[in-house]
C-alpha cells in the first residue's frame, strides 16, 4: 500500500513537472487577441469573432490609400458569406472620434456610392503597436477562424485583380481568404 502511494506521488510530480515545463502542447499557441472600441462605445474583442476569418484593417479617415482599400474590402464582403468572414476597420489615429468615423462612412456612401457596412472601431494604441507594419496605413492582417495571424501587409492590397498601373506584386487577398473558407 505504501509503495502504491509513493508511486502515485512520483507519477503526479512527474506529470506536474512536465506540465509546468511546457512539454504539453498549448492549445492556445499562436492565437492572438486584441480589444477595440466600437463606434457605439462598446468594447469588442477578436475572440468575439471566433469561427470566422477576420480581416483587420488599420486605417485613418485622412488616408487616401485607406479609402481605396475600403473599395477592395467591399468586394470581399460581396463575395463571401458574413457567417464565414468579418472585416474590422480600426481607426488608428488617436485624434479621430467615433463621430468623425461615422461621418466619414456617411460621406463615403454619398460620394463614392459604397456603403461601408462592416465593423468599425477605434484603437487605443495597442492594436497599432502590435500589428501595424512599419507604422504605415493601411495595414491589413488576416486571422483564421481560431484567431491565428496568417497575413500582415502594409500598403494597399486588392481583392482579386490588380488594377492597371499598380505594381505586379500587389498582394491579392482572395487566395489568402480562400485557404480558410471552403
Amino acid at each position: 500500500m505504501k509503495k502504491k502511494k509513493i508511486s502515485l506521488i512520483i507519477v503526479f510530480n512527474l506529470l506536474l513537472i512536465l506540465f509546468l515545463s511546457g512539454c504539453f502542447e498549448d492549445e492556445e499557441e499562436g492565437v492572438h487577441s486584441f480589444t477595440f472600441t466600437a463606434l457605439d462605445g462598446s468594447e469588442k474583442h477578436l475572440s468575439d469573432y471566433r469561427g470566422k476569418v477576420v480581416i483587420l484593417d488599420m486605417w485613418a479617415t485622412r488616408c487616401v490609400p485607406c479609402q481605396f482599400q475600403m473599395t477592395e474590402l467591399k468586394k470581399i464582403y460581396e463575395n463571401y458569406n458574413r457567417n464565414d468572414l468579418e472585416i474590422i476597420s480600426v481607426d488608428v489615429d488617436p485624434y479621430e472620434s467615433a463621430q468623425l468615423i461615422q461621418s466619414f462612412r456617411d460621406l463615403f456612401k454619398e460620394q463614392v456610392g459604397i456603403e461601408l457596412d462592416w465593423v468599425f472601431g477605434m484603437d487605443d494604441g495597442s492594436i497599432s503597436e502590435k500589428y501595424m507594419e512599419e507604422g504605415a496605413i493601411p495595414t491589413l492582417c488576416i486571422f483564421d477562424q481560431k484567431g491565428r495571424l496568417h497575413f500582415r501587409k502594409a500598403g494597399v492590397c486588392v481583392y482579386s485583380e490588380i488594377p492597371p498601373g499598380f505594381p505586379e506584386d500587389t498582394p491579392l487577398l482572395a487566395p489568402i481568404i480562400d485557404e480558410f473558407i471552403d
